[in-house]
């Protein structure tokens, strides 16, 4: 008598799989993605304010801002143009 005996089930290595290439491709388009991020960011920095002039310039005016509404007589601390308190 000749058992058959089944053999157990092998399935393919898994290079031969679809899906993990599929998450490696997620993974390295994610790198590449932060890798042009970067570079984009490198190449293209912020201008900074080099010179204080702009900086005194832009402080004087807020300044003088604050000294017309203070001694606008008609109207109270805390009100803006619009006279009824911001609300």
């Amino acid at each position: 008598m000749s058992r058959s005996v089944a053999s157990p089930a092998v399935g393919k290595p898994w290079y031969r799989e679809p899906w993990p290439w599929f998450i490696i491709g997620l993974i390295g388009a994610a790198v590449l993605a932060s890798f042009a991020t970067l570079w984009i960011a490198v190449s293209n920095p912020d201008p900074l304010v080099v010179e204080d002039t702009e900086y005194d310039t832009i402080r004087g005016e807020l300044r003088a801002q604050e000294h017309e509404t203070a001694s606008d007589p008609g109207t109270a601390p805390g009100e803006g143009e619009r006279g009824d308190g911001g609300a």
